[in-house]
């Protein structure tokens, strides 16, 4: 088992502050009782601090009243597909009679291509990207077009935005707006509140796409402390009216209780990663189903599916929703494999001692790990060998040979922020999220930015990993069943930023407080102090435990309610266990479940 460590601001029994009040404070969240209770729309932030706002919902609002064609360039990730499609179904709400032109990217790309918006689109909207691309901007005014970028991303070149003919609206580019984690969607749904308020102060509909500014927030890995994402995420979490996304819900039902009030757990395990996963890894005929079915609450039409003889009749987001986790499934079976793969070979190079893994790939390797998954390999490689991981192909940026690709990193004390690491280091590009982000680096630059990294990490950090725990109960120590059940009673809160608080509990089990659960016996359940402790998928845990008739253990886990015959009771979930024997030696048993 990982050290445990009580967190310095740990939950403290005896006091007249609420154990949720304690841990939020924890946080820095200033406004407590929107979190805790009911979320007031003063904590939403003003559209119109956002720069440019006012400008681009006044032309867009003008353009559109007069019929302008407008072409939509969908960015590739969830945010992206969520920001498109509540403009599309906002435009085709409000403005019946205008065309929309919208086009998905056949990979991974971002951004808009020139040459791909048609001739006679004369408003062109760029949701979740665009922000630095200040040569496609100039060739698109020339073109006679007029630009509008609803984007959250850095912008590197500031300078050039005095030159830009784009009318761009980005929370990073606008100081009176304070929440710089506002995702791609959630500046959409900004955009269309904005013209609702301005032009249509009796007839508001902004609030039916809350629901994907949410999803695409979460999806996006942005802070959720911050008032303005809260609102938006209690609201269209409270509220799905997209039917597809509730019918990947209801698809996704082995992990998601409520298909129409999901929580950010649900949006981050369960829905974020089939879109993703379409999107990474389906076909060309996946993306356009899956994107089509979040622009269409009104399809009437039923589809013939057939399996293993029985033919049945789906709708478009049952049929949709169908095969995105299906196109998932794929992903996750060529995960399975580029990853395994990528490991001997990291090992074999001995990349695997360096502080921050750079694994090179030639053209014939590349073949290996499809482009469209490279992040979510970088990943693994990440909880594979607790270290930050960059995975590169060879390939060619700007017109010279570089090694390109996806960098990805933990929650290593000491280096919260890989992307700057790297920019300081070196690295002839990196940009995108602190520690999710795209990267080029020319050949020569590998081993010297290893070298780098090695000299200017403490290697203690990704050795010395702990578990922050925010209370401890010890031996001896009778476990707070009130204490348990107030934080379980508030998963909804949990997600980026608002971690689910952990547990550590010394138990002194015997044989009786045991059982053997599932049809493969694989899982258990210890029931001491009136709480259920579950592992599953844990058979070497329950082989060690059965050998004796009493002992002693130490469980790191997270409480949830468990609901029963209309009964709640609290159940934690077991992350990590540790079993020490007659002799007090401890023997841990990390990755057995």
């Amino acid at each position: 088992m990982k050290q445990i460590k009580l967190k310095v601001n740990h939950l403290k029994r005896n006091t007249n502050i609420s154990y949720i009040r304690q841990y939020l404070n924890t946080l820095g969240i200033e406004k407590i009782e929107s979190f805790i209770n009911q979320p007031e729309e003063v904590d939403e932030e003003d559209p119109l601090h956002f720069d440019n706002m006012k400008t681009a919902v006044g032309i867009a609002h003008t353009m559109l009243s007069n019929g302008a064609k407008v072409f939509i360039q969908v960015d590739s990730d969830t945010d992206g597909y969520t920001s498109s499609s509540i403009l599309i179904n906002y435009i085709k709400r409000r403005f019946p009679n205008n065309e929309i032109v919208w086009r998905l990217h056949k990979g991974k790309e971002h951004g808009i291509i020139v040459d791909t918006v048609p001739e006679d689109c004369n408003l062109v909207f760029i949701p979740d990207a665009g922000s630095n691309q200040f040569e496609e901007h100039k060739a698109l005014a020339k073109m006679g077009k007029t630009i509008i970028i609803l984007d959250h991303h850095e912008v590197t070149e500031k300078e050039q935005l005095f030159d830009t003919p784009a009318i761009i609206v980005n929370n990073q580019l606008s100081p009176n707006y304070t929440n710089k984690s506002l995702s791609g969607a959630g500046v959409v749904y900004k955009f269309i509140k904005e013209i609702d308020r301005e032009f249509y102060p009796n007839d508001h509909i902004y609030h039916d796409y809350g629901d994907l500014a949410a999803i695409g927030i979460i999806a996006d890995a942005m802070n959720m402390t911050t008032l303005d994402n809260n609102y938006i995420a209690f609201w269209g979490l409270s509220h799905i009216h997209s039917k597809f996304i509730r019918e990947l819900a209801v698809k996704q039902s082995r992990g998601v209780k409520n298909p129409d009030h999901l929580t950010k757990i649900d949006v981050a395990f369960y829905i974020a990663p089939i879109i993703n996963g379409v999107i990474r890894s389906g076909s060309v005929e996946d993306k356009e189903m899956t994107f089509n079915a979040m622009i269409d609450n009104e399809d009437t039409n039923l589809y013939e599916h057939t399996w293993r003889g029985v033919t049945n009749m789906e709708t478009l987001w049952e049929r949709a929703a169908r095969n995105a986790v299906n196109a998932k499934s794929r992903q996750d079976a060529a995960k399975k494999k580029s990853f395994e793969w990528l490991c001997e070979k990291i090992r074999k190079e001995g990349w695997d001692k360096d502080n921050i893994i750079i694994a090179t790939l030639d053209e014939k390797e590349s073949t290996k790990v499809s482009p469209n998954i490279t992040g979510l390999i970088a990943m693994e490689l990440v909880k594979e060998f607790n270290k930050p991981a960059l995975v590169l192909r060879a390939s060619e940026f700007n017109g010279i040979n570089v090694y390109g690709g996806s960098g990805r990193n933990g929650n290593f004390y000491g280096l919260s922020d890989l992307k700057s690491f790297m920019s300081k280091a070196g690295a002839y590009y990196a940009e995108g999220h602190a520690n999710a982000f795209g990267c080029f680096l020319v050949p020569e630059q590998v081993q010297l930015i290893r070298n780098y990294a090695n000299s200017h990490i403490d290697a203690a950090i990704f050795l010395d990993t702990v578990y922050e725990v925010d209370y401890w109960f010890h031996t001896g120590e009778t476990i707070d069943n009130e204490m348990l059940y107030e934080i379980a009673s508030y998963d909804d809160l949990w997600g980026n930023s608002i971690p689910q608080p952990k547990f550590a509990m010394d138990i002194n089990y015997t044989a009786d407080e045991i059982r053997i659960m599932g049809a493969d016996k694989s899982s258990l359940k210890i029931s001491h102090d009136g709480i259920d402790f579950v592992a599953f998928k844990c058979k070497d845990l329950i082989a060690q435990l059965q050998e004796k008739e009493s002992g002693h253990i130490t469980i790191v886990g997270r409480p949830q309610l468990n609901e029963w015959m209309g009964r709640k009771s609290v159940q934690v979930v077991i992350d990590d266990v540790e079993v020490f024997d007659n002799n007090t030696n401890q023997v841990s048993v990390l990755d057995l479940i």
